[in-house]
């Protein structure tokens, strides 16, 4: 095989290799920002989900997970919004979405990543954030 093919299979590989897949085989991407406020007590974060590779109905839920430590998991929900609940009328890609931390402890770092949940049994994480509460 010559460089030039090599270069071009080495750069599909690297493509697919950054494409997130849940365990079905459906393309997810969603994107965890950095907050938007953040007090001693309190924090909202931010999410969107930016693309599914089917329709939107494949959404069965979306939120985010808050811990102490890096990448925290699903046993450290703090938010789940059931794609069947809301009332908005628009249920188009990209979907943003919101939620206030509350009852944080001041001077603290914490780290959170919004997750997708697709068809009610696979679960896709956005990228850790961390940020730190300053004292009052």
């Amino acid at each position: 095989m010559n460089k030039s093919k090599f270069l071009a299979l080495m750069s599909i590989l690297l493509i697919f290799g950054f494409t997130s897949c849940n365990k079905n085989g459906e393309k997810v991407t969603i994107k965890t920002n950095q907050p938007e406020i953040v007090n001693a007590h309190h924090a909202k974060i931010t999410g969107t989900i930016k693309s599914l590779d089917k329709s939107i109905n494949e959404l069965w839920a979306y939120g985010y997970c808050l811990g102490e430590e890096p990448n925290p998991d699903m046993s450290q929900m703090v938010s789940c919004v059931y794609a069947t609940d809301y009332d908005h009328p628009d249920v188009s890609l990209p979907r943003p979405f919101e939620y206030t931390l509350v009852g944080l402890e001041q001077e603290t770092e914490y780290h959170f990543r919004a997750f997708a949940f697709l068809n009610e049994n696979s679960v896709v994480f956005g990228k850790d954030i961390s940020f730190t509460t300053p004292a009052e």
